[in-house]
């Protein structure tokens, strides 16, 4: 079974307004207010037909998703309300995610790496991503270059924050708020070179770790979505009881723990075998062959 991430929101109308307005984002704040639980599913290539690449769904199994995605939503009385994100910017997510969203009225937050779009033929194009805007989606940061962010220097860090974000705003004329890391992967330096960067939300993709408002910024975890995960498994998530969250829970801190054993060029070559991950089929995540020893990294 797949992890699932909780936080908590006001109302299921608020929430969704918020989560999605860039320019009332402070009032995503108000998650941490009241007794209902919120899960943020991330995608990241939505295809036609099967594939062994475990990040790779299919559009009949999408299609099931948001069905199920749309129908909690018409229930005020919903305990659980998934929003859905994408990372990359894979031209799938404008090819064949698109449509169906726009089928079932459920809007999106697209974190796109601004070096790639218009650039590499895997990722959609600037007018593509416009038209998402124009839409109701939003449009976010991944970063430049799909770099570990971690692993970066002061000035490539910050190329990697700042360029995004000025890329996405300046070819899109909006305001981008938020950013996804690439990999997953954070740590305090990263967290203080967003804030100032100008982001207001760091998104990983660590479901256990509780959302933490902080000041300046607020980092946000949520649940990787695999080809494996259909809308039954989504429905059992969301129904868990307290003994199936603390054993996921832990099985999560023991890959943490192994990954941090193996280091992160050792650890990215191991998920990519077992994941079925081709590079040439995308833009590969960045990973060099130091280890991160900061223990609140974290790996998708």
């Amino acid at each position: 079974m797949s992890d699932l991430i909780e936080t908590e929101q006001p109302s299921v109308k608020a929430e969704r307004e918020s989560f999605l307005d860039d320019s009332n984002l402070g009032n995503l704040e108000a998650l941490a207010t009241t007794g209902q639980k919120s899960c943020i599913l991330t995608y990241h290539e939505i295809l036609p037909e099967n594939s062994t690449y475990i990040y790779r769904v299919t559009n009949s199994v999408f299609e099931k998703h948001l069905s199920f995605v749309s129908s909690l939503r018409k229930k005020s009385s919903a305990e659980v309300v998934p929003q859905i994100t994408f990372d990359d910017g894979h031209r799938s997510n404008y090819e064949n995610a698109f449509p169906l969203l726009e089928r079932f009225g459920v809007k999106a937050i697209f974190f796109v790496l601004a070096g790639g779009v218009g650039t590499n033929a895997n990722y959609f194009r600037w007018e593509q991503a416009r038209d998402l805007a124009s839409a109701g989606h939003r449009i976010a940061s991944h970063g430049w270059s799909h770099r570990m962010l971690t692993q970066c220097s002061s000035p490539e860090l910050d190329q990697e924050l700042s360029q995004s974000k000025r890329e996405i705003e300046d070819r899109l004329g909006v305001e981008v708020h938020s950013i996804s890391a690439p990999g997953g992967r954070w740590d305090e330096r990263v967290v203080h070179a967003c804030i100032r960067a100008g982001y207001k939300y760091l998104f990983h993709s660590n479901p256990w770790v509780p959302v933490s408002p902080r000041i300046d910024i607020r980092l946000q975890g949520r649940h990787m979505v695999t080809r494996r995960t259909d809308s039954q498994q989504l429905r059992k998530l969301m129904q868990m009881s307290g003994a199936e969250r603390r054993y996921l829970r832990a099985r999560y801190a023991a890959k943490e723990r192994v990954r941090l054993i193996l280091g992160d060029q050792l650890y990215h070559k191991l998920w990519c075998w077992i994941a079925n991950w081709n590079p040439g089929e995308g833009m590969e995540l960045e990973v060099e062959g130091r280890a991160n020893a900061n223990g609140e990294s974290k790996s998708k």
